[in-house]
């Protein structure tokens, strides 16, 4: 609004400056034309005068009555150019003047030709610059000639007063224009300062809305009925914000909840959006948006992102990463966007999925491997015997025990096979109350009559002993964990069996001081068919499933199992369980009627 003024004030200053300019001759002429008008009209009145006049002595007479009546000088020649009679030259030479041939002048030879003349011309006998106007006229039949002159000087001066004068007029006149000009300027917008004072803070990010314009002015001025109409915009405005912000914050809600990492590019590579997923599976932070997608981010998400824009089509292809030293298996889904605006890039992981299927191969091999031998080495005697009916009866004997071992092996693995798809499968109504002190003494009663030898001790610091689980279940993961702790045991084995109440847990732990696990086997003790030490396992039955069998039973229970070992010394087993496995499982249950 002040840029406003000051361009009014400039224009006006301007257009002075142009007037004044286009003023000066237009000035110049008309001071000009008044001292031309004024000598003129006073020739008239002395020709008017001396025309009543009979002869030349009374013509000169008469000129010489209104000598107070000429205001500088005043002559009149004949038609011969004979000088009559002048107001100062006969003043100025005194007893030296005699009438005298004139000699020609300009102003008086066109007067002679056209009735009037004018010129400029320097006086010698006056000593400055004067203006001349001479005018004809008839008299008596004679031709004679009035010749008045004016100091130059005091046109000049005329001029330069009514030069001054015309510009202080002038300067007033828009001085006084521009101050009533300011002031109706000011008034009327004065509601625009207003409305621009309002929406500021907006336009300068100090708020985050658009403010209410309320004015100073009657209800009925249309500056009102425009603050209101801008009220009313700022209001939809307000609301369409709102609305796109809702449905932003929904859309990104929904794809940071999403398993996938979905980052979008514009048509220049430009990231212009990641969420989390996204963001950690190409090791970037929330400052990559914004950034081009390099070749350093991904080679090939880059040019998967090149050949989607290209093309114009949906891509799908699968890779590996590296993630903080972590291979990942990654499907990658690359669509364009409409307009030509960019891709979209989905990043699936099925890593998990990867390792269930190597999971599953390997359970397969492995089963087949654990099942093939025992069944090979059952055929080999079987053909034995009926190769050879006649052996002794003591050879006899121990190949048939041999047999009947390797068939109580593949009892067992079977079992175990047939417990670990039970166990995936656990309903609801196997899970009741149980005591489980009473469980853990039962358990050290039979496990004590199969190892004699183990000594177990027991540590218990918990204040109620009922807990809901699978009693049956839980009985065989504890079993199972003592029964390596005696299989892996060296001369005195000794087994510490703990239960203690930690927040929301039940914790137990198995402690034994046994032959221990290597440090680089213990992340994978509890997978299938895996064993430290393959030659002892088979040594002792080992089928490589127990301990899947605990971590399964567990996990089933809600709850958390851990190894720790130090080679050679000892190995620990924790168990937490939870506390409120009923309430658990009845969400569970809620959750999958639900669904």
């Amino acid at each position: 609004m002040n840029s406003f003024r000051q361009k009014i004030f400039i224009s006006y200053l301007i257009l002075l400056i142009v007037f004044l300019v286009l003023m000066f001759p237009f000035v110049t002429g008309s001071v000009e034309q008044i001292v031309f008008k004024t000598m003129s009209e006073r020739a008239d009145e002395l020709i008017d005068i001396v025309k009543q006049t009979h002869d030349d002595d009374s013509l000169i007479a008469a000129l010489k009555n209104q000598r107070h009546l000429i205001f500088f000088r005043v002559g009149i020649l004949d038609d011969k150019h004979q000088l009559l009679y002048d107001s100062h030259t006969r003043r100025l030479l005194g007893p030296y003047y005699f009438p005298i041939q004139s000699k020609a002048h300009p102003e008086v030879e066109d007067a002679i030709a056209n009735g009037i003349g004018y010129a400029e011309d320097y006086s010698k006998l006056v000593g400055q610059k004067l203006i001349y106007l001479a005018k004809r006229f008839d008299l008596h039949g004679k031709i004679y000639v009035i010749r008045l002159a004016f100091p130059y000087q005091y046109i000049q001066d005329l001029r330069k007063n009514f030069e001054i004068g015309f510009v202080l007029f002038s300067s007033a006149i828009l001085i006084l224009f521009s101050l009533m000009n300011w002031l109706i300027l000011n008034h009327f917008t004065s509601p625009i300062r207003q409305i621009i004072d309002a929406i500021k803070p907006y336009e300068e990010q100090n708020v985050a809305k658009i403010p209410e314009i309320h004015l100073r002015v009657s209800p009925q001025d249309d500056f009102t009925k425009l603050a209101n109409t801008l009220n009313a915009l700022g209001q939809l405005v307000k609301n369409q914000i709102e609305t796109l912000t809702n449905e932003r914050n929904e859309k990104e809600a929904i794809l940071e909840s999403l398993a996938e990492g979905v980052l979008a590019v514009d048509q220049n590579l430009l990231i212009s959006y990641a969420n989390s997923k996204a963001l950690q599976f190409l090791e970037l932070d929330r400052n990559s948006i914004g950034e081009p997608f390099s070749a350093k981010i991904h080679e090939r998400c880059l040019e998967l992102l090149v050949q989607c824009q290209k093309d114009g089509c949906i891509i799908n292809d699968a890779f590996q990463m590296k993630q903080n030293e972590k291979k990942l298996y990654i499907n990658a889904v690359v669509c364009p966007r409409e307009k030509e605006r960019g891709a979209i890039l989905v990043l699936q992981d099925k890593s998990i999925h990867n390792k269930i299927l190597e999971m599953r191969k390997d359970f397969i091999a492995n089963a087949s491997h654990e099942l093939k031998t025992p069944i090979t080495i059952i055929r080999g005697f079987a053909e034995t015997l009926q190769d050879r009916p006649n052996l002794d009866p003591e050879t006899v004997k121990e190949v048939v025990e041999k047999i009947v071992r390797n068939c109580q092996r593949m009892t067992k693995i079977v079992k175990n096979l047939l417990t670990l798809a039970d166990i995936e499968n656990l309903p609801r109504f196997r899970i009741h109350q149980c005591n489980l002190l009473n469980m853990i003494d039962n358990l050290i009663h039979n496990f004590q009559s199969i190892y004699p030898h183990v000594r177990v001790t027991k540590n218990i610091s918990i204040d109620s002993p009922f807990i809901y689980a699978d009693e049956e279940l839980l009985e065989v993961a504890l079993m199972n964990i003592l029964d390596n702790a005696a299989k892996y045991s060296k001369e005195n084995p000794q087994i510490e069996v703990s239960v203690q109440k930690i927040p929301n847990f039940i914790q137990i732990q198995i402690f034994d001081n046994g032959i221990g696990i290597p440090e680089q086997d213990l992340e994978n003790v509890f997978q299938r068919f895996y064993s430290v030490n393959r030659a002892h396992s088979k040594k002792v039955g080992g089928s490589g499933l127990g301990l899947s069998i605990v971590q399964t039973i567990v996990e089933k229970h809600f709850g958390k199992i851990s190894v720790s070992s130090k080679f050679g010394h000892w190995t620990k087993f924790s168990i937490l369980l939870t506390d409120d496995l009923e309430a658990r499982l009845d969400n569970k249950i809620e959750q999958l009627s639900f669904l």
